[in-house]
């Protein structure tokens, strides 16, 4: 009896000490899309066994997500094209690691209540438009403009998140809204919203992936970056064979009716995610220059070797981390 007591104190012990040193991740993620998935599927928790507490911190928008990441609050972050450019531009210390590329034309769009006078883009001249300020939907909210012979300037911008902007839309408030997946959809599907513009003939805008570059600097943390990036890779894989799975689970995770997901999720497929390459700087840097240019940037922002870090390739780089 006292040496099988003798072995439980030794092996609590044990744990005691490995927890103590355990080192913890934060991932940051918005509703939706291949972090979802993987925090859905619960695939990371096995690797406490190897010192890693993946924790994760859910975001209603991009530029938020990568204020905290910046602050140290979190160690990776998913989010549009835009919320990188304003966050380099605003000074932050932040890489690109990885990319998503979009293969949808309607994950996000301009929308308007149901029974509104506005039939196109160009009848937004001087109303009010909801928007959240440095997000993808920015970014597309000016180039559905310009492609109506408009500016910026030409409307009124309300900088409002989800969850403000919702209800200044079905108030009457702002005139439209530009927003995304599964915001879209579901505001559509509850107030029979009509969708002004979408992606069609604009540029889709990819997903990206971002680190605080402290963090490639910490062999630990930099070793958990690429457990979670090749896990997010075979996160995708799964979806994408899944699709059903997928809808069930984020509606039981987010609470959102499956009648939104049945819509939101084929149009993530196929759910992808590649390192990030020197050649993905372009559309950045074409991104960054035209909010330059329209007076919305704070300063100029060049994209370049700095920006980023091309890491192995994901699934293959796990055999070589010294996992048990």
């Amino acid at each position: 009896m006292k040496n099988r007591r003798t072995v439980s104190l030794l092996t609590l012990a044990a744990l005691v000490s490995a927890n103590a040193h355990a080192l913890t991740f934060t991932i940051g993620y918005q509703k939706g899309g291949i972090p979802n998935i993987l925090k859905a599927l619960g695939t990371l928790d096995k690797y406490a066994a190897q010192g890693i507490d993946f924790k994760w911190a859910l975001f209603t928008a991009g530029p938020p997500l990568l204020e905290a990441a910046n602050a140290g609050a979190v160690d990776f972050g998913s989010v549009g094209n835009a919320p990188g450019v304003f966050a380099l531009a605003g000074g932050a210390d932040l890489k690109y690691v990885a990319v998503s590329v979009n293969h949808s034309d309607s994950t996000e769009a301009v929308i308007v209540p149901k029974g509104s006078a506005l039939q196109a883009v160009s009848d937004l001249k001087g109303k009010r438009v909801g928007v959240a300020r440095g997000s993808s939907a920015h970014a597309f909210l000016y180039s559905a403009l310009k492609g109506a012979g408009l500016s910026l300037s030409d409307v009124t911008v309300v900088p409002l998140l989800p969850p403000d902007a919702r209800p200044a839309f079905e108030t009457g408030a702002i005139d439209a809204w530009v927003v995304w997946d599964p915001f879209l959809t579901t505001t559509v599907q509850a107030t029979g919203a009509r969708i002004l513009r979408d992606h069609k003939g604009l540029d889709r805008g990819d997903s990206y992936h971002l680190v605080p570059s402290a963090l490639l600097s910490n062999p630990e943390k930099k070793r958990a970056l690429q457990i979670l990036l090749a896990e997010l890779e075979n996160a995708s894989t799964w979806a994408n064979k899944n699709q059903g799975t997928v809808i069930s689970q984020f509606s039981t995770d987010l609470g959102i009716p499956k009648s939104v997901l049945e819509v939101t999720v084929p149009k993530g497929v196929p759910f992808n995610i590649r390192p990030f390459r020197s050649t993905d700087v372009k559309p950045l840097q074409s991104l960054a220059t035209a909010f330059r240019q329209a007076g919305v940037l704070p300063k100029d922002v060049t994209f370049g070797p700095q920006s980023y870090v091309t890491l192995p390739t994901f699934k293959s780089a796990l055999a070589n981390l010294g996992l048990k």
